[in-house]
């Protein structure tokens, strides 16, 4: 059998090297992914190997070379001088219809085609076969104890890509010697440090104006309303909220509750020409949030109509909001609908309705844009907090998922 390596991006681009050099015959004994040295830093694109067998028939090999085919010789014959068979010939039936197309398509060549579907149908097979057991069938090439932390934050939800090449990393660390508590403390420790995130949202936002911007029932009127009583009770700050959700029954109404009970101001604008207007109004302020109405990820023409209030002031930062409790592809599917509001920050809220915090990785990390703020309640001004990075790794690193309220 010959055995050759392929080295690729995705397991098409393998099935095609291999059916072109060593036909449908060829067997893959083996695939797994491995991140090659290089400069492009610690998120580069991991490559799959893939060991390919064949087996090779001594006398077609043989022929491949003198060009001569292999055919099996006939047997001796002692008396094929001596002896002649009397010759005739026997009757011919008339071929029917069908034996003609056969014989039509034979002579064409047309026949060959045959084996070409045949080929095609067997190549498509084995590519549904390995796609559907793709995950399994990887060896990842991580030594222990950094594998089994490989697959702990994959059960966590972190992004097997961001896992893999982040402890490919600890790995040369954990080559010295240390045990697996030592591996684990340095893995919390350097993801941690790894996950980008607005620590100071107070200084971050003073003297802008800050729009909370997200899907519908994501929490943006609650959390609005934890940080302006934070800044207004306990740091005695000029706070002024603005809201333009003038569509949902009540959402004002909320808003402006939560704005009696700590003293603040509230402005409601149904335009952008008014909402310009009120932000100039209000620049005596220190801080002002505002308040937009939750639009579907999926309406991008309602998307679109927020844009416009928000392209209104230059003082305006935007920070997109995002429920923990939503399916983690959503959630990254949300932020690429929303991007064209281009959020300079991320709030994730919701994280008592979770015990799977990878996208506290992914997203950042992915996405390039920092955590603000989270909220894991409806208590206002409690359940919020400042971004903990290396908790966040703690909590993506625990054999078994706990909630976030657990220490």
């Amino acid at each position: 059998m010959r055995i050759k390596k392929y080295e690729v991006f995705d397991m098409k681009e393998a099935m095609k090297l291999i059916k072109e050099e060593l036909g449908p015959e060829a067997m893959i004994l083996s695939t797994r992914k491995v991140v090659k040295n290089n400069s492009f830093g610690l998120f580069s694109r991991p490559i799959i190997e893939v060991t390919v067998g064949i087996e090779d028939d001594e006398r077609v090999i043989n022929a491949k070379k003198t060009g001569v085919k292999t055919t099996a010789p006939a047997a001796a014959n002692p008396y094929a001088n001596t002896y002649k068979p009397q010759q005739f010939k026997p009757s011919v039936p008339e071929k029917s219809e069908s034996d003609k197309i056969t014989e039509i398509i034979n002579t064409l060549g047309l026949n060959k085609f045959e084996g070409l579907v045949s080929d095609i149908a067997e190549i498509k097979r084995q590519m549904m076969e390995i796609k559907s057991g793709m995950k399994d069938s990887f060896v990842v090439d991580l030594s222990q104890p950094v594998l089994e932390f490989y697959n702990i934050l994959l059960k966590n939800g972190v992004d097997d890509d961001i896992a893999y090449k982040f402890l490919k990393k600890i790995e040369k660390r954990a080559a010295t010697g240390l045990t697996r508590n030592q591996v684990k403390n340095l893995s919390v420790q350097l993801l941690g440090d790894l996950i980008p995130m607005e620590k100071d949202y107070f200084s971050m936002i003073k003297q802008k104006v800050l729009a909370l911007v997200g899907p519908t029932g994501v929490g943006k009127t609650t959390t609005i309303a934890k940080i302006a009583a934070n800044l207004s009770l306990q740091l005695k700050k000029s706070v002024a909220l603005i809201t333009i959700d003038n569509f949902r029954i009540g959402a004002v109404e909320q808003l402006k509750n939560y704005a009696e009970i700590v003293s603040i101001p509230l402005r409601v604008a149904s335009s952008p020409a008014e909402l310009e207007k009120t932000i100039y109004e209000l620049k005596d302020y220190e801080y002002v949030f505002i308040d937009s109405m939750g639009r579907s990820q999926f309406d991008n023409e309602q998307i679109g109509d927020l844009r416009k209030f928000l392209e209104v002031s230059p003082l305006i930062k935007v920070a997109l909001v995002l429920s923990m409790s939503c399916n983690h592809a959503e959630l990254a599917d949300t932020y690429d609908r929303y991007s064209k509001l281009m959020p300079e920050y991320m709030i994730f809220t919701k994280l008592d309705e979770t015990k799977f915090f990878g996208p506290l990785i992914n997203l950042p990390i992915k996405k390039k844009t920092p955590v603000m703020l989270l909220s894991k309640g409806q208590n206002v001004p409690d359940d919020m907090e400042l971004p903990d990075g290396r908790k966040i790794a703690t909590q993506v690193l625990r054999e078994i998922p706990s909630l976030w309220s657990d220490k």
